[in-house]
């Protein structure tokens, strides 16, 4: 069974329309019998809850024309949510106490460091962003830890490839001395 809408509901929907679009909304109905459009209106929101109602009247200020009923119910239909701006996004709003925000970025330092004296900047390779990536943590500036663990993976990945090996010989690539 479907949700009826008490009439009082509707008397004030239809004055806040009123209120909202004037002479226009009056003459919308102009030519018809009111109490037969507001008993169609009743019959036509029967089975909405009481969001989709709010939803309905919240977008009538958006509106620049009063809506029929069609376009009423449009109105009372949530957006999907890839269209919704400014969609609330799910965040962490907790904040790091500035202390602990020094101790961690302490560690980024001599993460980046302890890499950067490890493997040497390589003169031409292939992942000079990931010592200058390191070279920035060093130096102070906001790194993150993902970024440092990407520098990380990189430069172990080019070292195993194009640095020395444990043994003590060069490393050439292409060689099959692995």
């Amino acid at each position: 069974m479907l949700r009826s809408i008490p009439e009082h509901w509707i008397e004030r929907l239809f004055s806040r329309m009123s209120s909202l679009y004037g002479s226009r909304f009056a003459d919308m109905w102009r030519d018809g019998d009111i109490d037969e459009i507001k008993a169609a209106w009743r019959e036509g929101l029967a089975g909405q809850n009481d969001d989709a109602l709010r939803r309905g009247v919240a977008a009538l200020f958006h509106e620049k024309n009063p809506p029929t009923l069609p376009r009423f119910l449009e109105l009372c239909r949530p957006q999907p949510t890839m269209y919704t701006p400014n969609a609330a996004a799910v965040t962490d709003d907790r904040r790091t106490p500035p202390e602990q925000a020094r101790e961690q970025l302490a560690r980024i330092r001599n993460v980046a460091g302890a890499l950067l004296r490890e493997h040497g900047a390589p003169a031409g390779g292939g992942i000079r962003w990931a010592f200058r990536l390191l070279q920035r943590a060093e130096n102070g500036e906001h790194v993150t830890v993902h970024q440092i663990g990407f520098a990380r993976e990189a430069i172990e990945s080019y070292s195993r490839t194009h640095g020395q090996h444990i043994n003590g010989h060069q490393r050439e690539p292409g060689s099959d001395d692995e």
